[in-house]
């Protein structure tokens, strides 16, 4: 017993420091910021984007309006500059003021199996913990706020791999469009996570304004 009770002290030292990092975390509207990226500013950037580069390579190289698919790469072209340009902007002025997260990870001070029990509480594949409600709820704005950055970055993604697609010949048209199939779904799964999170946030609030009432 000896053994155990050492690393006692330890573990409750890991979760005191964990709680004082999840202070002041919380979601100030992620939802919404990632929302108005994709359904908004994301695919009017992109149409505008290929629009105007395809329309370019035409003037510039020289062409008629039937020959357009021809300069379709230069459309994605300007689409992937865009996209990595405007998210890293989004991101600065819109994703990132939409969550207060700290200095640190919250669960750092954790062991490997306590972090990982915290994860999956957040995405919802074990049962709540209350008595670390704080430091999960912490974590579950961490996660979203990472997912987040990386679906905006992930959005340029498809654009560097579906000119290959449109203009390559048989083996390696079909490669890179299994690449975009593996992106796609990427992004699906980190869509899922986010929402996944978000649920978490949902649930718990009640429990959290119930232990942060006198």
């Amino acid at each position: 017993m000896t053994g155990i009770d050492d690393l006692m002290p330890k573990s409750n030292d890991g979760w005191a420091k964990a709680t004082r990092r999840s202070q002041g975390v919380a979601d100030r509207g992620l939802d919404g910021a990632l929302k108005a990226y994709y359904t908004r500013y994301f695919p009017a950037g992109v149409i505008i984007l290929v629009a105007a580069g395809t329309i370019g390579g035409i003037l510039v190289l020289g062409g008629g309006p039937g020959d357009w698919p021809h300069f379709l790469v230069f459309g994605y072209f300007l689409a992937v500059l865009g996209v990595v340009i405007g998210g890293f902007v989004y991101n600065a002025k819109k994703i990132a003021p939409a969550a207060e997260l700290g200095k640190i990870d919250v669960l750092l001070s954790l062991e490997d199996e306590e972090r990982k029990d915290i994860r999956r509480q957040v995405l919802g594949k074990a049962p709540i913990d209350p008595d670390h409600l704080v430091v999960s709820r912490a974590a579950a704005v961490q996660l979203r706020k990472n997912l987040a950055t990386q679906l905006v970055w992930m959005s340029a993604y498809p654009f560097v791999l579906i000119p290959q697609v449109i203009g390559g010949d048989g083996f390696s048209s079909w490669l890179m469009a299994a690449g975009v199939a593996v992106i796609v779904t990427g992004i699906m799964f980190s869509v899922r996570d986010f929402q996944r999170a978000g649920a978490f946030l949902t649930r718990t609030a009640e429990s959290e304004a119930a232990a942060a009432a006198p």
